[in-house]
């Protein structure tokens, strides 16, 4: 099958040319065949798209996100992270979500995420309780639904990190119990070969400090078998900086190099957290850095220094985190707001995030931060897939004059009206093509309803471990040696 983009204003991400005028883009098997303002077009067209007034951009991909997390959207406010975690995996284990009802919700937040311009995500994906194959392949078969470049990471943990701060004495005497994961991941690796999806799979530890060294160095020996990537939560929180110091008596970066878990194979989600030498120990590996500016905003987790890690040398990508941090799954939002804060915590406006920075932040360097993504995905390339927005511009962007500046700061993903991912049309002029909304919406309200009935009696009833998280950001706040960040 071959599509024909015709007359469009492509964005390109090149700093000497980021957008091209009067181009034609030429697909053909999914990928980006030619691409200028005359091509060859000896093959047959199967179809020819005017984009006069148009404008051609990388899809949007969102480098850490929790799908489903949507069933609990907007339901707690004023909760640092690990109050509102412990909401949420508490509802989740009175839930007891089936693997259909994880698969509606991850239908639903893929749809979201395609409408408006995401077309790759990475699925930090956690069920309570256990991991199993059926609710891994529930998500895969979320992605094949609506036809979003997915990317399922199962996360993995084995011990408690605040235990463990808190609890010295038996830090070594704890033997570790980890839920068998290697079989599971083996069988939806070999389902992923058989249906010769454009979706994959890489290996989740949840973050370092919940998981034992023992785990740690095995995640990294099945990820070089079976050459996958790896993903974790990084230093989100001060609690999280201050815990990790009680537990390795260094830095959690110095501890990590040690054990060989940083490489180029790994994406870290927030980093906030993070010291200079903390940053060069990530660079030097070739480690991404994931940030995800609403859901640190609304936790009051802290600003992530974005410009220092670029300076460091350190890709940087954009996560929407869960539809209960973030509320929405918009890379547009995230790629304004991290233009925007860049600018509270940098001094000088040399080292500020530039518009063409935080756009390459939501395309390019998402792919960058994902081993089976790089060099496939977000960029409009010869040879790369065809993972495409093709925006009308709304009133939003008008008047239009710097298209890379308005997209980062005036979009929100009201211009989207069409998106291809591998080449195949997905959404067509503002509507899905592969999911009927209406009826999606209809089977998700249940589920969300009894969870909401579910979170309002928890909600109510005190929590020891809540009250512990409290005491212990008390003292963390006190603790010395720990980064300055804002949002204290």
């Amino acid at each position: 099958m071959a599509i024909l983009l015709e007359n469009a204003t492509v964005v390109t991400l090149n700093r000497s040319k980021p957008v091209l005028v009067a181009q034609q883009i030429l697909i053909h098997d999914g990928a980006i065949a030619q691409m200028g303002r005359k091509i060859d077009t000896r093959l047959p067209i199967t179809k020819r798209m005017d984009c006069s007034e148009m404008i051609v951009m990388p899809g949007l991909v969102n480098a850490h996100s929790h799908l489903t997390e949507i069933l609990q959207k907007s339901f707690r406010d004023n909760a640092r992270m690990e109050i509102w975690r412990s909401f949420r995996t508490t509802t989740e284990d009175l839930a007891k979500l089936t693997a259909k009802e994880i698969g509606i919700a991850a239908e639903l937040a893929c749809s979201e995420m395609l409408k408006i311009g995401v077309t790759a995500v990475v699925d930090h994906f956690s069920t309570r309780p256990g991991l199993t194959v059926e609710k891994m392949e529930a998500i895969l078969g979320a992605f094949e639904k609506t036809g979003i470049r997915g990317m399922l990471v199962p996360s993995l943990r084995d011990q408690d990190s605040i235990r463990l701060a808190t609890q010295p004495t038996k830090r070594r005497n704890t033997a570790a119990q980890t839920e068998p994961w290697k079989e599971e991941v083996l069988s939806v690796l070999a389902h992923l070969r058989r249906a010769r999806t454009h979706s994959g799979i890489m290996l989740g530890p949840s973050s370092p400090m919940n998981c034992s060294d023992a785990l740690l160095r095995e995640v990294v020996q099945f990820a070089e078998q079976y050459d996958l990537g790896i993903h974790t939560h990084l230093l989100e929180t001060r609690l999280q900086a201050w815990t990790a110091r009680k537990i390795y008596r260094k830095t959690i970066c110095a501890h990590l190099t040690e054990i060989g878990f940083l490489s180029s194979r790994l994406s870290t989600a927030h980093s906030i957290w993070l010291d200079e030498n903390e940053m060069d120990l990530l660079a030097s590996s070739g480690a991404s850095a994931v940030h995800n500016p609403a859901s640190n905003l609304k936790l009051g987790s802290g600003i992530a220094p974005v410009a220092k890690l670029k300076a460091h040398g350190i890709n940087v990508a954009l996560g929407t985190d869960g539809g209960d941090t973030s509320d929405s799954y918009s890379i547009f939002e995230q790629i304004r707001l991290a233009a925007y804060l860049s600018r509270v915590v940098t001094e000088n406006p040399n080292g500020w995030i530039t518009a063409l920075d935080a756009l390459k932040m939501g395309t390019a360097n998402g792919a960058q931060a994902v081993p089976a993504w790089r060099g496939k995905i977000g960029k409009i390339k010869p040879g790369y897939r065809a993972d495409l927005l093709i925006l009308k511009p709304s009133l939003r962007l008008r008047p239009l004059r710097d298209i890379v500046s308005q997209l980062v700061f005036c979009e929100g993903g009201q211009s989207v009206d069409t998106v291809l991912v591998d080449g195949k049309i997905v959404v067509e002029s503002g509507r899905l093509t592969g999911v009927d909304e209406k009826a999606l919406i209809r089977r998700v309200e249940p589920i969300s309803k009894k969870m909401y009935r579910l979170y309002t009696r928890i909600k109510k009833k005190p929590d020891r471990s809540r009250q512990t998280a409290h005491e212990l950001y008390k003292k963390s706040f006190r603790a010395k040696g720990l980064p300055a960040r804002l949002l204290l």
